[in-house]
């Protein structure tokens, strides 16, 4: 193959692969580059070819993809986080002028001592560095190295590794702005996740709030009626908080709706089971795929978390502690019904079973069935 002819190949393998580079997916560009590199090491008949990167401050650089001719030892492994300042003549050359050309070792100039001594190191002969400049940032450099003779390089040969440079500078560029991107959007989903927690959460206690509750009730009299099972609605009211309220303060009375929403939320732990703050002193729960006796069984489990917390309680003419008074309904949901007008039922028959359990003196659960 005759050079002119060589260079043609070399320019329509360089096209195609500047095609894939610019429609590849992420997960695809570190291939592309490893293809590029060989492509480039290949025609320039280099010993090794390799991609540098420099970090965000330019303290560091990093070799990320290497080409390295059969038979010539690879040195990406022990290329790792190299500080720019050990090599300043190298580093002031490729940040000013975005090049490094190197014919012959032995002609460095005498401030290159850390380079000369870096190259023998490696074995390096000859090497040419191009950096990678994308929106004005130099990301890194793109280079061949030569290790069986010495190299004069051709304006031609250069001309090709700055069309490389060129390529791989925007596709490190794409890349990067694509992480940023999804780092972006990771950032946005979980402060959006948490803004909707915060919306469905109630301030004070923790819990789950009147607004949750509603979408929850409505989701779990669905899913009843296409399982056929009961739906259990509890309506919870702490006995007399207004007078504790008065006696002890609103700061201790605070305290006391979070030490009751905790315990009642620690009885209710099953993926079925849900508790929310209705408002001020009053809670709610929804207890799926139940019946009559696990709905009373959890009433009592709840009356007994509260009671068992023992928060003094003066005031109160029921008990010297803190109590709770529980009115719940249970019903099996009937695809025929309507979820709003079974809403309202269950809250009603709930509100009128808590009423019954106050007059009778509160501190007691009742179920209407």
């Amino acid at each position: 193959m005759d050079l002119k002819t060589e260079q043609i190949s070399f320019d329509q393998l360089i096209s195609e692969l500047s095609t894939r580079l610019i429609n590849s997916e992420p997960a695809e560009t570190y291939e592309c580059i490893e293809e590029v590199i060989a492509a480039i090491g290949d025609y320039a008949d280099a010993d090794r070819c390799y991609v540098f990167e420099f970090n965000d401050s330019l303290e560091h650089m990093t070799n990320t993809h290497e080409w390295v001719r059969t038979d010539y030892q690879a040195h990406i492994s022990d290329l790792q986080a190299v500080k720019t300042a050990d090599l300043p003549w190298f580093f002031e050359q490729i940040k000013t002028y975005h090049k490094c050309i190197v014919d012959n070792i032995d002609f460095l100039p005498p401030e290159a001592t850390a380079e000369k001594a870096e190259f023998e190191r490696e074995q390096i002969k000859s090497v040419i560095c191009v950096g990678l400049v994308a929106n004005q940032h130099l990301l890194g450099f793109v280079g061949c190295d030569m290790v069986r003779q010495e190299r004069q390089w051709t304006p031609e040969e250069i001309r090709r590794l700055r069309l490389v440079a060129d390529m791989v500078a925007n596709t490190l560029e794409r890349q990067r702005t694509y992480s940023e991107l999804i780092h972006t959007q990771r950032a946005l989903e979980k402060a959006n996740r948490m803004l909707q927690a915060q919306v469905a959460q109630d301030g004070l206690t923790g819990i789950a709030n009147r607004r949750a509750f509603d979408e929850r009730i409505t989701n779990e009299i669905q899913r009843a009626s296409r399982h056929k099972t009961p739906l259990a609605l509890l309506i919870i009211d702490i006995d007399q908080f207004k007078p504790y309220n008065d006696h002890y303060g609103h700061l201790q009375g605070d305290q006391a709706l979070k030490s009751v929403a905790d315990a009642m939320f620690d009885q209710l732990q099953r993926n079925t089971d849900f508790i929310a703050r209705y408002g001020g002193e009053e809670f709610v729960a929804v207890i799926s795929a139940t019946n009559e006796e696990k709905t009373k069984e959890s009433m009592n489990q709840l009356l007994e978390a509260v009671r068992n917390l023992k928060i003094k309680h003066e005031p109160s003419e029921v008990e010297p502690y803190l109590t709770i008074s529980i009115g719940g309904y249970i019903h099996k949901p009937r695809a025929d019904e309507d979820t709003e007008d079974l809403i309202a039922r269950m809250i009603s028959k709930a509100d009128s079973a808590l009423y019954r359990a106050k007059s009778d003196g509160r501190n007691r659960g009742y179920l209407d069935t």
